[in-house]
Parts: C-alpha cells; sequence; structure tokens
C-alpha cells in the first residue's frame, strides 16, 4: 500500500512541475504589433535600376540607384562578383558604394538587403585595366620621380641618364647625371638625385638645364624629408644620415640593411631588406627617437610609399604583389602575382603620385622595366616640395 502512494505522490509531482513550467515565461521571445521582430525575414528582394558610373577602377565611388533598400547602411550588402563594396551612405533608392580591389574584369554587381533571403538582379560593371608599363628600355633603370604635368622620370644607371617619359608615352633626355639610387622631387620643384658611385646627392633644374652638388656623403641610395625641411638619407650598408636646412650633415642610426625610406607623419619609415623588418624612427627635435619594428618576419622588403590616409604600401624584393598596411593594423595583398615576374629583378623604386604606384625593376644591369598601378587613394604629402 505504501509503495502505491509513494507513485501517486510522485506522478502528482510531476503533472504540478509541467504545469508550473507551461505557466513560466518562454525562452523565445513573442513578436507582435507592439513587439516587431528586429531580424524579419520574408521582404522581396530589392531592384536595382542602374549604376553611375557603369565604369572605373577600384576604390572608386559610384551610385546604385533602385529600390527597396534599406537606409541604414550596414543594413544592405553588395556584390561585385564575389567581392564586397563598402555602402559609405544609403537610402531607400540609392547607395553609395566604394568598388572592392577588382581590375580588368566585368562583374555583376548585387544588392542585399536585411530581411530578404534573395539578392537582387545583376547589373554590369566594368573595372578598366589598372596596370601599364611604361618603359622597357631603359638599361639599368633606378629611382622613379612624377612631376606636376604627370610626367615621369627614370634614371639608366647604365648610360649616366635620366630619362623623362611623357603621359602619352613620348620619352626624351631630361640630364646627363650618373644616378645610382632614388630621385624625388624636392624642394623648389628640382629634382634630386642619389649617385652612390660619387658618394653624393645632386639636384637638377626644373627645365633640366642645372646641376647642382647637394650633400657628399657614403653610398647615398635613398632620401626623403620631414615637415621642417631635413632630408633624411640612407647610407647603402651603413645607417641614417639628417641634413639640415642649413646644410649641416649629422649621422642620426645605425641601420646597417636599410634600402628605402618614407616619412609619414611624424616618422621615418625605413625597409631592411636582409633582416625582412620594417621599422620606423620618431623625428624629434633633436634628432630620431629609437627604432621601433613595426613589421617582422618579411621576405626581403624593398619599396615603401604611404597613401594619404596612412596605410602603407610595400613590396619583398622577390614577389610581384603589392603589400598593405593600414593604421589599423589590416593587411591586403593587391595585385597579387600580377606584377612583373620578379625573375627579371626586384621591384626596388616606387613613387606614389595622385592615385597611381609607379615602379622600377632595375634588373641587374640589364634593360629594365617601370611599371605603374592604379591604387585608388592619393597619395600621402611630399614634405619636400612645401620649401
Amino acid at each position: 500500500m505504501k509503495y502505491k502512494n509513494w507513485w501517486v505522490i510522485l506522478g502528482f509531482t510531476l503533472i504540478l512541475g509541467l504545469v508550473i513550467f507551461s505557466c513560466s515565461k518562454p525562452d523565445e521571445p513573442t513578436y507582435d504589433k507592439s513587439h516587431p521582430d528586429p531580424n524579419p525575414t520574408g521582404l522581396a528582394a530589392p531592384k536595382v535600376d542602374s549604376l553611375s558610373p557603369s565604369e572605373g577602377y577600384l576604390k572608386d565611388v559610384i551610385k546604385i540607384y533602385g529600390s527597396g533598400f534599406n537606409s541604414t547602411p550596414e543594413y544592405n550588402m553588395v556584390s561585385f562578383g564575389k567581392n564586397a563594396g563598402k555602402i559609405l551612405s544609403a537610402s531607400t533608392s540609392e547607395l553609395t558604394v566604394q568598388t572592392p580591389n577588382i581590375a580588368g574584369q566585368t562583374v555583376p554587381v548585387k544588392v542585399s538587403v536585411k530581411g530578404s533571403e534573395y539578392w537582387s538582379q545583376g547589373m554590369p560593371f566594368v573595372f578598366k585595366n589598372t596596370l601599364a608599363v611604361l618603359d622597357s628600355e631603359i638599361v639599368w633603370p633606378n629611382g622613379v620621380a612624377v612631376d606636376d604635368a604627370g610626367n615621369v622620370y627614370v634614371g639608366s644607371a647604365d648610360e649616366g641618364v635620366i630619362y623623362k617619359i611623357t603621359p602619352d608615352g613620348n620619352k626624351s633626355e631630361f640630364a646627363s647625371v650618373p644616378v645610382s639610387g632614388s630621385i624625388k622631387f624636392g624642394p623648389g620643384h628640382y629634382l634630386y638625385v642619389c649617385e652612390q658611385g660619387e658618394g653624393q646627392i645632386e639636384r637638377i633644374s626644373p627645365d633640366g638645364s642645372t646641376v647642382e652638388l647637394v650633400t657628399s656623403v657614403s653610398s647615398p641610395v635613398a632620401f626623403d624629408w620631414d615637415q621642417n625641411g631635413n632630408m633624411y638619407i640612407i647610407e647603402n650598408e651603413s645607417g641614417i644620415d639628417r641634413l639640415d636646412p642649413s646644410g649641416t650633415l649629422t649621422y642620426m642610426a645605425d641601420v646597417s640593411t636599410a634600402k628605402c625610406c618614407r616619412v609619414f607623419g611624424n616618422y621615418l619609415y625605413v625597409t631592411r631588406i636582409w633582416d625582412g623588418v620594417i621599422s620606423r624612427f620618431e623625428i624629434t627635435s633633436s634628432g630620431l627617437g629609437d627604432e621601433e619594428e613595426i613589421m617582422t618576419d618579411l621576405d626581403s622588403p624593398l619599396g615603401i610609399e604611404f597613401d594619404e590616409d596612412g596605410t602603407m604600401y610595400y613590396t619583398l624584393a622577390w614577389n610581384y604583389s603589392i603589400y598593405t598596411l593600414a593604421p589599423d593594423g589590416s593587411e591586403e595583398t593587391l595585385y597579387e602575382d600580377e606584377l612583373i615576374d620578379p625573375a627579371e629583378s626586384p621591384i626596388h623604386y616606387m613613387c606614389f603620385h595622385g592615385k597611381i604606384m609607379y615602379m622600377v625593376h632595375p634588373s641587374w644591369a640589364d634593360v629594365g622595366f617601370t611599371q605603374s598601378a592604379y591604387i585608388g587613394v592619393e597619395q600621402a604629402p611630399n614634405y619636400g616640395l612645401n620649401f
């Protein structure tokens, strides 16, 4: 009898528990007119009517016109083929989008919105070709620079000549100078030139008629200016010098494997090719601060440049891509395996002008290449042009 009572009590307890459980608040919320679902489904697909423009380059800003878009930018997604565009602003009928890194392809542009399981129909967008070979005849090309008119200057270490290439492709001799290293426009819009063999840096007047000595220094290979007009010079396999506006030369740092440099903001950035390091020095009133390594374990970093947003662009000597490091630490590869094969020679010299990167492949005393690549972002300031 006692066992029968036990089962009755147990059964009553289970039933009571089920009743209490069924009356408790459900785990899943209940949605109604007063409590709408924040992630609704079942919306119709958006519709794309047109693109403006319908062709362009990577990182261009375009408009997408249509209907059914979400006015909250992050509630839309735009695909360019297999790549996503960056939505800058949105309304129900218009999206402003930055195009992704694509070149030389026609891809469908589609839009998806939060709450719909479907994409819009595709609308074609033509990505123009963004790579060009400007010259493949200069022997042992060294250095590359671009003036305000878009003329490209490249030195021939073999001939002791600097050539000028106009935007329409005409090439002529600009000056007879034994260039061997970087060249760059600086104060007075003079073209400054490294001459490693002669142990000096010279400058050439804007019309190419005069050549003047700037300073004598052991094996100069690269240089740049800070915002106060100081020139920082990389001595090949030795270190860094500073030439102040008064002409005083001061040894700043012992960096034995530095090859290229670029000043951005208040820092001097340096590529140390054989150490696999990109580092920087803070520019102070008394000179340079301690070296800070910002990228390590790289495979022979060589060329280096910056855009106006602070993104760093660099090349690896035996690779044929452009690599980037953004201020937030994110990395990206541009033109992956699309540049001229470095079996010919490393991509040594780089010059950023407008939204185009210019690069030189020296080719070890043989015929080299000068190439351009559209980047889509303006270059960082050349502080030397302020003086």
